[in-house]
């Protein structure tokens, strides 16, 4: 991905308005569907769990997903947060059309990579000259 201007990184680590946070989800199998508001994209990103046989309990039952649209993260995230690049290739990820935690793991470390993108370049402003 590009590298990015101050103004987007700092745009892009914000924390949202209410009325702006994304609607995600914790699944679980016997309370159904807990809502969740994100408000910033680390939140979003801390938010998508990789999951592994550890997640499974002896019943063989998930003990709980969290759930995010990846199409309404891409959507959120170009709108809200305004890196249409990164919305984008979310976008391409999505349309893979595999199974919901085959993605997790690619959509979580792009968004970890363009959040270090953002944060070096604010520590690049923020750095002093020397």
């Amino acid at each position: 991905m590009t590298a990015l201007a101050i103004e987007d990184a700092e745009r892009l680590l914000r924390h949202t308005a209410p009325q702006e946070a994304l609607e995600a989800g914790i699944l679980t199998p016997m309370a159904g569907t807990r809502p969740v508001r994100l408000f910033s994209l680390e939140e979003a990103e801390s938010f998508l769990t990789v999951y592994d046989s550890s997640a499974v309990d002896s019943a063989g039952q998930w003990a709980k997903v969290n759930y995010v649209d990846l199409n309404h993260l891409a959507a959120w995230i170009g709108t809200t947060l305004g890196d249409h690049e990164l919305a984008g290739a979310v976008s391409a990820i999505a349309a893979s059309r595999e199974a919901y935690g085959f993605l997790v793991p690619d959509v979580k470390s792009l968004i970890a990579t363009r959040i270090g993108q953002a944060k070096a370049a604010l520590s690049a402003v923020e750095a002093p000259a020397g």
